[in-house]
């Protein structure tokens, strides 16, 4: 966050030298168009020489000086700035690098996090207390926290479990369903589960383990009671843990109706 902060600062005060970095052509148009005026007040100067008019010589040399003298500090000013962006430019690429460096690591943070509140909860820890502990405030739609809601969907076993049926039927049955279908059959290795999941308009396969800690998809990811239990907390995006090449969401069931179809125009 405090990376997020500092690049997104950066950012701006680097949008507003640019604009101010402009002000060099200002600068030269405007010294293009003094020349003019120089000329004059070489004119002038000759005149009030001949006339002994001392005081008007002073006002228009007083008066050069100041013109010349501002457009120096305009100019010493506009380099400090080209300075300044080229320094901010470079520490904007670096944080911009590091923050991409960081992504690899928080994604595998959150998922590490979404498993501790799954043990916690299965500990009898309340949601609201795993909030607290968390330091979360009025985050109900907190993309990690628990599915508590008994109305869910997911619920029914019966819309996403087909019980024993080989990998081809699966397939099968998956077959033109939209993103995030799922279902979960009986695999053929003994004890074990299979979870099917259109992806990218495929299907990915990932093995259900039963060890002593639970079931899960690889250890140490065996933290769930039931086949219910990784359903509704899989539902969020932290499924096939050791498939890092994806981020699967387990949205839609297998029984859900299909989609209504756009109404026709003639």
């Amino acid at each position: 966050d405090q990376l997020y902060e500092e690049h997104t600062r950066t950012s701006q005060e680097l949008q507003v030298k640019t604009a101010i970095k402009a002000s060099n052509e200002t600068i030269t148009i405007f010294a293009e168009q003094g020349q003019t005026p120089e000329k004059c007040r070489r004119e002038y100067l000759e005149r009030f020489r001949r006339e002994g008019n001392e005081n008007e010589m002073q006002r228009i040399l007083l008066s050069s000086e100041r013109c010349k003298s501002r457009i120096a500090e305009i100019h010493e000013s506009c380099r400090k700035l080209e300075q300044e962006l080229r320094t901010q430019a470079l520490d904007n690429w670096e944080i911009d690098q590091r923050m991409n460096s960081l992504k690899p690591d928080l994604m595998q943070l959150r998922k590490i996090r979404a498993l501790y509140l799954v043990w916690l909860s299965q500990k009898g820890a309340g949601q609201k207390k795993i909030n607290e502990w968390l330091g979360i405030k009025n985050e109900p739609d907190d993309q990690y926290a628990l599915m508590e809601d008994e109305d869910d969907p997911h619920h029914e076993e019966r819309t996403w479990y087909v019980g024993k049926i080989n990998r081809s039927q699966a397939e099968e049955m998956l077959n033109g369903r939209r993103e995030g279908t799922f279902l979960i059959r009986e695999s053929s290795q003994r004890g074990c589960g299979a979870c099917l999941v259109v992806v990218d308009g495929g299907t990915q396969h990932c093995v259900i383990y039963r060890s002593a800690t639970g079931l899960g998809s690889a250890e140490p990811y065996n933290l769930y009671g039931s086949l219910k239990e990784l359903v509704l907390h899989d539902q969020h995006p932290s499924f096939l843990q050791h498939n890092d090449a994806h981020w699967i969401v387990m949205q839609a069931r297998l029984r859900d109706p299909p989609p209504t179809p756009p109404p026709c125009t003639n």
